[in-house]
């Protein structure tokens, strides 16, 4: 029977890629840098390709590790959800890992986590910014996050459930004339939005696009608090969702876009996971927060703010 890969130079190649250094992912594996080489040395020998380059600044993933590093993360992602559906003890006595994203992870996270602790308080949670990169459907995907909140989409792999409903509005000064807000008002000043290389932020701009002339000035603002700062100051007119406004400031007042943009906010977890002890016990939290008046006094503001 030919040679196959190991679960520890798997775990080695893949502290490894995401770390960027063998000594950094000895750190993060407790092992010796030397232990980490090795074993990166010999899944290289195993199949006669290199999967790093080496220099005396770190190692880089060569094309044959960025293909394999997805692979990697799958296989010593199963191993270790083997052991959790096992030892349900170790599963709620380890890491929860979420990601979220900043209006989420402050109207509506703490109050889950709080559920959380109580219940499992040996269960400890790691948030990661769910608007980086490629966003925290695919940290999700590639195991890095065992739960993501986002904006949900039809087209996933993944099994999500809607947890809040939102819409996207105009942030305005409070001497901002009364009434609808129409395109022609919109365009008579500066927009701010959030960067749209973000996937969150794309659906806006593409939205807006639709029914304002392309010379409309646009400024992209990455922190919603410099965004409204600036709202007041007089430098234009924001678009965000009514979540990111909440409290909204005494200067501020919102209006509803020309063109309506409802969105849905939920969570996301990959098939298979559900099951899991510790996921089962954050969704468990999840419901009983939607249980309870605060989370009707939060929709009931989304409706009325």
């Amino acid at each position: 029977m030919p040679a196959t890969a190991t679960l520890i130079q798997l775990r080695a190649f893949v502290a490894a890629a995401e770390s960027g250094s063998f000594g950094r992912a000895a750190v993060v594996l407790g092992l010796s840098p030397s232990s980490v080489s090795e074993s990166v040395q010999a899944l290289e020998q195993l199949h006669g390709q290199p999967l790093f380059q080496r220099s005396p600044r770190g190692i880089t993933l060569t094309p044959a590790g960025e293909r394999a590093l997805p692979h990697a993360r799958l296989t010593v992602h199963h191993s270790e959800d083997f052991a959790l559906a096992v030892d349900e003890r170790r599963a709620l006595e380890g890491t929860l890992t979420v990601a979220t994203f900043r209006s989420l992870g402050v109207h509506l996270l703490p109050p889950i986590l709080a559920l959380l602790r109580r219940r499992h308080p040996g269960l400890q949670v790691r948030i990661l910014d769910g608007t980086l990169g490629e966003g925290g459907e695919q940290l999700v995907q590639d195991g890095r996050a065992d739960v993501a909140f986002l904006e949900l989409s039809a087209q996933t792999p993944l099994l999500t459930q809607p947890v809040i409903h939102d819409d996207y509005v105009v942030v305005c000064p409070r001497s901002h004339q009364a009434g609808p807000l129409t395109a022609d008002m919109l365009q008579a000043q500066p927009l701010l939005l959030f960067p749209q290389e973000h996937a969150c932020n794309a659906t806006v701009h593409r939205h807006l696009q639709s029914f304002l002339p392309p010379d409309m000035v646009v400024q992209e603002i990455a922190e919603d608090e410099v965004m409204l700062s600036m709202v007041e100051h007089g430098l234009g007119l924001a678009v965000m969702p009514r979540l990111a406004v909440l409290p909204l400031r005494e200067n501020l007042m919102v209006h509803p876009l020309p063109v309506p943009l409802p969105r849905v906010l939920g969570i996301a977890i990959k098939p298979g996971r559900t099951g899991l002890p510790h996921l089962r016990a954050f969704t468990e939290a999840l419901r009983a927060y939607q249980a309870t008046p605060a989370f009707a006094r939060l929709q009931a503001l989304l409706q009325s703010a």
